[in-house]
């Protein structure tokens, strides 16, 4: 069974956070209401009667998105978080107000250290060493490398078949650098910039990447052969390397 929300009393509750907001030295728009399906638009003269949408924009001076929250009768609520390549959108269940509340709270609070940004998935199996079990995703990003652990079921799945086709194409995600590495201890953010040396090398099942940082950090990821990250790494980490690159 779907809660419904009032709409009026979730405009109400919104209204009391812009308020703080603004104070904090954010741009909110006012309450977007929208009627018979129609586009969203501010009221004039206050809430349009039984309106079937409720929005509002949120920006920051530093922020790299603007996030927009939607919100519909029966609890459903969209996040948009648009950056200047494009932009990443959930949709969450909203079954109260207190629920709506908290979610507002989240989204702001997330939107702060987002980037959106083009990403290429290289391996759906990357692990940080032959003792770590679990699977994760290996992204190249512009400017660095991302891998984010995944699940027992992940690991069994991806231990089975290959799923990242030889020409994974580019694709537009939403990450928090410090949300990811707070994930989980075999998280990693690798930047291209502070790397000292790369070593890239292929096994007969398992390839894999250790890098040493400038900072003297040193980090070790593995993945199936049959997934392209190495390829693809080749490619993207000579020009930046150079002969600090050894395959």
């Amino acid at each position: 069974m779907r809660h419904r929300i009032d709409l009026h009393l979730a405009g109400a509750h919104l209204d009391l956070r812009r308020e703080r907001w603004l104070t904090e030295g954010l741009y909110v728009s006012p309450a977007l209401w929208r009627h018979q399906r129609g586009s969203y638009a501010p009221a004039e003269h206050g809430p349009v009667t039984a309106p079937d949408g409720l929005a509002v924009r949120i920006a920051g001076p530093d922020w790299g998105v603007v996030l927009s929250v939607e919100l519909q009768p029966d609890g459903t609520a969209a996040l948009a978080y648009r950056g200047p390549v494009g932009w990443v959108q959930e949709r969450i269940r909203v079954r109260s107000l207190e629920a709506w509340d908290t979610l507002l709270d989240d989204a702001v609070q997330r939107a702060y250290g987002l980037k959106v940004q083009h990403a290429q998935l290289l391996a759906a199996s990357c692990t940080t060493g032959w003792l770590d079990w679990l699977h994760g995703e290996l992204w190249l990003l512009p400017d660095s490398l991302v891998r984010m652990r995944g699940g027992f079921i992940d690991s069994f799945v991806h231990s089975l078949s290959p799923r990242v086709p030889e020409n994974t194409a580019t694709t537009v995600i939403g990450y928090d650098p410090a949300a990811v590495l707070g994930g989980h201890r075999t998280n990693k953010v690798i930047p291209f910039d502070g790397i000292a040396h790369a070593r890239l090398h292929r096994g007969l099942t398992t390839s894999g990447l250790t890098v040493r940082m400038t900072d003297g950090t040193r980090h070790k990821l593995l993945w199936l052969s049959y997934e392209p990250a190495r390829r693809i790494l080749t490619d993207r980490l000579l020009p930046v390397l150079g002969s600090r690159l050894t395959r």
